[in-house]
Formats: C-alpha cells, sequence, structure tokens
C-alpha cells in the first residue's frame, strides 16, 4: 500500500511534512504541544518555536508518521519558512477566531502567498478562540470561515481547536488529506468527478462486472468489498443502497443491479460525504497510485529493459489483440475509426495519450479525422517505441491478458548477421534550416507539403506510417517513424543514447542552395563520426530536396563525388512540393533492414586520435634513438680525448 501511496520509503514508511505557520500569537506551537499531550493544561516554558516533532504511524489510520514543523512569526525568518512551505506535504494555518484582524491576514496575505510560491498542497485552517467562548464550536467556526474557503478551493477544511483534545485531529486531518487526497478525484468548483477518476472507476466496474453483462449485482458488490477488506453487504443493505441510488439517480439502476452511472454516482456520493478513503481503497485495490495511473508495480517494466541500440515493439499477439479492438469499433464504419470510437479505446484509460504531442499529428487521418486500420496500428507501433510504459498501461486498461512487447536484437547484432527482423524502423531526419524536413514529414503522412502546423516549433515532431518493403525481405508491411531534429544554432547534436534509437538517418538539403549542401554534408561528418564513436553506427542517406528549383552549379558532380569518397548511394532527388518522392521511403526502409550497408567511411575522432597518437610515439621513439646515439658518440669522443 505505501507504493499506492506514492510517498515513498526506505526500510520504513517516509513521513508526512506538516507545515504550521500563521501569524504571531495564533498559536501554533501551541497547537503542536497540544497535540502531543492531549491536554488543556497550560504548558510552562514553551519555546518561541519546537523543533522538528514526529508523531507516530499508530496515531494515524494509514499507519505513516508525520513530521510536524513549527515556524517563527519573525520578518527576518520569512525566507525560511516559505522554504518549509514549498517543501510541505500539507500546511496548517493557525489564526485567532474571534480577532477580526487575525481572520483578515488569511485572506489578505497567506492564502495569496501560497497561491504565489505555486503551492498544492491541503491546507488545513486551525483556529482558536482567547476571549469569545461563542465561538468554541465547529460549526461557529465554519459559519465565519464560509466565504474564506469559497474563495479558496485549496482550503481541506478547518478546525477550532480551542478545546486541546481536538488539537490532534487536525493533525490526523492533515496526514489524512495527503494520503487520501481530493485532488486527483474531485473537482470542487464543478462539483464533480475528474476524469481521470472516471476513466479510473469505469476501470473497476468494467474488471468486476464482464462476467454479468456489465451491471453491478449483490455478488459484484460484494467482490469489491472483499478486495478493501470490508464487510460483505447483507441483502437487505444491498436493496436499501439500490433504493438510495434509484432515487437519486435513476440512470443507475437496472433490473439487475446498478449500471455504471449508478457506480460513478455512489463513489461521487462518498466524496462529498467525506468518506473520500473508501474511494481511495477501491482505487488502490485495482492498482492506482495517487496521480491516478496504475502504480508501477502493476507496469512490467522488466519485460523492456533494453540497450540504447534496441527497440522495443508490440508482440504478434499484442498486434493481433489491437486489430480485434480495431474491427469490434469499425463494423459499420467501412475502415475508419473516428475521433469519438478513438475516444472509446482510452475511455478506461488515464488519458487519450493520443490527443497531445507527438502522437496528435503524427499519422495519416481520413477526411473527418479518423484512423484507418494502418494509421491506428503505427501509432500504437509509435507509443511502444517511444514510450513503452504508457504503451503498456493503456493495453493493461484495455483487458489485454499477456505479454504485450518484445525487446528488438541489438543493431550491432544485426550489422554481423546482416539484416534486421524489426517491425518497427526509426529514422531520423536531419538537414539545416529551410531544407524541407517538415514538407517530407507532410507527405510522409498525405498532408499538404506546406502544412505549417508544427511550423516554428522547437519540439520534437514524429511522423508514422506503413510501408511497403518491396518484397526485399517478406511482402508484408513495416512501420517507419520519421523523427525531425531540431537542430540548434550551436550545432548541438543528440546524445549518444538519443542516437542509439536511430535505425537509419537521412540528411536533407535544399538543391538550389549551396550552403545548404555544405551545412548537410558537414553534419553528416559530425553524426557519422559521433554515431561510430560510440559504437552505434548505422547507415545515412543524402537527400537532395526542392528539385523543382534550379540546383546551384555543379550540384550533382560534387554531391556524387562526396557520397563516393564517404561510400554511400548518391543523394536521392525529391520534390515534396510536386509530390515526386522517388521512392524515398521504400529506400529508407531497404537501407534501415541492411543495418550493415551504407555506413560513411569517415574517420572517426577516435581513430584520428589513434592515429596522432601512433605518430607522436614514432616522433618520441625517433627523438629518443637519436637522443641515445648522440650520447653514446659523445661518451666515446670523451673517451678518446681522455686517452
Amino acid at each position: 500500500m505505501m507504493r499506492m501511496l506514492g510517498l515513498g520509503y526506505s526500510g520504513s514508511p517516509k513521513p508526512v511534512r506538516i507545515v504550521v505557520v500563521g501569524e504571531k500569537g495564533t498559536g501554533k506551537t501551541s497547537l503542536i504541544i497540544a497535540a502531543l499531550n492531549e491536554s488543556s493544561q497550560p504548558q510552562p516554558n514553551i519555546p518561541p518555536v519546537l523543533p522538528y516533532t514526529t508523531f507516530p504511524s499508530e496515531w494515524f489510520r494509514d499507519p505513516i508518521p508525520a513530521t510536524i514543523i513549527d515556524t517563527s512569526s519573525k520578518p527576518e525568518d520569512r525566507e525560511k519558512v516559505v522554504k518549509e512551505v514549498k517543501e510541505a506535504d500539507a500546511i496548517v494555518l493557525t489564526f485567532v477566531v474571534d480577532i477580526a484582524e487575525s481572520l483578515d491576514r488569511l485572506s489578505e496575505y497567506w492564502l495569496p502567498l501560497f497561491r504565489q510560491l505555486e503551492v498544492r498542497v491541503p491546507i488545513i485552517l486551525a483556529g482558536c478562540s482567547v476571549t469569545n467562548r461563542e465561538y468554541h464550536n465547529q460549526s461557529g467556526i465554519e459559519i465565519i470561515t464560509t466565504s474564506i474557503r469559497e474563495q479558496y478551493l485549496e482550503i481541506e477544511t478547518c478546525f477550532d481547536w480551542s478545546a486541546h483534545h481536538i488539537a490532534r485531529k487536525v493533525f490526523w486531518y492533515a496526514q489524512h488529506a495527503v494520503t487520501n487526497p481530493v485532488g486527483p478525484i474531485y473537482d470542487k468548483e464543478t462539483s464533480s468527478l475528474k476524469p481521470r477518476c472516471v476513466a479510473a472507476l469505469t476501470r473497476v466496474f468494467v474488471l468486476s462486472t464482464r462476467d454479468t453483462d456489465f451491471i453491478l449485482n449483490e455478488a459484484g458488490l460484494n467482490n469489491i468489498q472483499a478486495q478493501c477488506c470490508y464487510e460483505p453487504m447483507t441483502p437487505s443493505q444491498i436493496r436499501g443502497l439500490i433504493d438510495f441510488v434509484q432515487a437519486r439517480s435513476p440512470l443507475g439502476v437496472d433490473e439487475n443491479g446498478i449500471t455504471i452511472e449508478g457506480f460513478l454516482f455512489i463513489n461521487k456520493y462518498l466524496v462529498e460525504q467525506g468518506r473520500i478513503r473508501k474511494v481511495w481503497d477501491i482505487l488502490r485495490k485495482f492498482g492506482y497510485n495517487n496521480e491516478l495511473r496504475l502504480a508501477d508495480d502493476m507496469i512490467p517494466y522488466s519485460s523492456f529493459k533494453r540497450m540504447p541500440d534496441q527497440s522495443v515493439e508490440l508482440s504478434d499477439e499484442a498486434t493481433r489483440f489491437l486489430r480485434g479492438v480495431y474491427k469490434n469499433l469499425d463494423e459499420h464504419s467501412g475502415n475508419n475509426l473516428g475521433p469519438q470510437m478513438i475516444g472509446f479505446v482510452f475511455q478506461i484509460s488515464p488519458e487519450n495519450p493520443w490527443s497531445i504531442a507527438p502522437y496528435k499529428d503524427a499519422s495519416e487521418k481520413t477526411d473527418d479525422g479518423g484512423l484507418s486500420l494502418e494509421a491506428f496500428l503505427s501509432l500504437w507501433n509509435l507509443l511502444t517505441l517511444i514510450d513503452p510504459a504508457r504503451s503498456l498501461e493503456c493495453l493493461i486498461c484495455l483487458c489485454y491478458p499477456s505479454s504485450a512487447v518484445r525487446v528488438t536484437r541489438r543493431r550491432a547484432l544485426d550489422r554481423k548477421e546482416q539484416n534486421s527482423d524489426r517491425r518497427v524502423f526509426q529514422c531520423f531526419v536531419f538537414g539545416p534550416k529551410n531544407a524541407g524536413k517538415s514538407a517530407l514529414l507532410n507527405r510522409f503522412i498525405g498532408r499538404p507539403y506546406d502544412d505549417d502546423k508544427n511550423n516554428g516549433s522547437n519540439e520534437e515532431r514524429y511522423a508514422v506510417n506503413m510501408v511497403d518493403n518491396d518484397g526485399v525481405t517478406e511482402d508484408v508491411k513495416k512501420t517507419l517513424v520519421l523523427k525531425e531534429i531540431q537542430m540548434q544554432e550551436d550545432g548541438f547534436l543528440p546524445s549518444n543514447e538519443a542516437l542509439g534509437a536511430c535505425d537509419v538517418a537521412i540528411f536533407l538539403y535544399d538543391s538550389s542552395d549551396e550552403s545548404s549542401w555544405k551545412r548537410a554534408i558537414d553534419l553528416l561528418v559530425k553524426v557519422a563520426t559521433t554515431s561510430e564513436d560510440a559504437g552505434l553506427e548505422f547507415p545515412c542517406l543524402m537527400v537532395a530536396a526542392k528539385t523543382d528549383l534550379d540546383s546551384f552549379p555543379e550540384a550533382i558532380q560534387e554531391a556524387t563525388r562526396a557520397t563516393q569518397e564517404i561510400r554511400i548511394e548518391a543523394p536521392i532527388p525529391i520534390s515534396s512540393k510536386l509530390g515526386d518522392l522517388d521512392n524515398l521511403f521504400q529506400k529508407i526502409l531497404t537501407a534501415a533492414e541492411h543495418p550493415h550497408l551504407g555506413i560513411p567511411k569517415i574517420k572517426s575522432k577516435k581513430k584520428r586520435s589513434r592515429k596522432l597518437m601512433k605518430r607522436s610515439l614514432m616522433v618520441v621513439s625517433i627523438g629518443t634513438g637519436a637522443l641515445i646515439v648522440g650520447l653514446a658518440s659523445f661518451r666515446l669522443y670523451a673517451a678518446r680525448k681522455q686517452r
């Protein structure tokens, strides 16, 4: 459970940090002492600020200790207070109930400060009364803080701890608000469950009702109760629950039991009644962490451990499963899964990963924004390639039952074997600015060459599609991923680890601009030597783009001579504007499938260094030999002279 809480531990649970702040004289230190002693007797010799105080785990329902941090009210200690607030898991903000200025400081200073610091943790108001006994009750303090709590929804609750036996409850609730947070589950502004919570609870419902036509009957309810270590419900209790739901959510019940609408209503009601721990118990038993993602121990990370030159692909079984998912949703659409159906695929996942970059605009789409089967599988392959953990999480949420991914053979071994068995290849697209990289990616996924959706962006851009390998190895299509490499002004290249993910690289240049060609060939030399030094070589191709424009003088001869010198193919001429691509994508695929070919023959930095060192040693050796000969001659001359 500790891992589910996301608090981490090393031998024992990491304590929850609760920081107590407030104006001078509002009882910060007294509140902590009262909680420790549970006594209303005045304490002698109270220090100005207490040292860190630990409340043991057995004080709390969730057995996690709490570190209570007292703070100073002195202006010169403000920076220290701000530091503690930034590191807090929860904040207890103290004030005096019957002093108007003390209450005003909450909304005039403290709460705006927390927002300014972008502190997003539970806040508990703790008030005490020093003169007016009418405030010595919980309802009184709730009334006087109503307007503040409506304005600052980050306030979890408020307490009147004037009766000192309430003091420990303040910290109990602060710890509870950290271990069972409201924020991920419930939107206070709209009074509704948040989308990620709805998705998680929907998955719980689906898993609990697969054998009962997706209706939660008596057995299903008691199964959830048992998993969460609660007592089974009696038939009369279940009947009472169904009647309660039906009266408040008519769509939440049918003749056989509780529907998904009813299940969501029950959980929303529990949150609104302050019983959020029960909702978290359900979610954690079904594998969720505090961010409402599947916890780490639900995802088999060991299944995709890999070296830099290995990649992760969907297994054959997972691909067949996803084909089935597509066909089940596409029965009446005719090879076009519309946006609504795509959203349905991820209905019980934490989110739809394809709704954001880099997936959102990475595939070919139909006129209505839908996906063909090839585009659907291509996006799954892209997700698995660059974020296998997220891919597995989504597959688990789709109830995929077995091993979903495989790690490919190392590319170094592929070179030795002179072939590759990969089904997904990643091509890095290098080139100087305005060489035509974005236009090429647009063409690859069926968009107009001048589509400027990514124009001027520094974000990594991908384009993915299936390519017929034209019978080179097998008569099947493979997935090709183009990754546009954004070049920095300082010429900074991707790291060695990033280059390890590259199966093949192309270097575009504007064939009408000689300076573009020179920058492209310089770039190829840098990339090729860097990858060779790291032992991560890959095939490279030169691409002469914009052939619809006039070439610079001697362009063909110079380009051919340069590529021959480094023993790669002559530049491939293309025009994205005219759609004349000269089978470029098939050529890229062919190069990737034969990783031992097309590697530039350029002396790497290591080889140059070894050669320079060898020359240096030769010079030293010759120089040393000459010195020895010289010394010998001198000694011989001296001996003769002595005679």
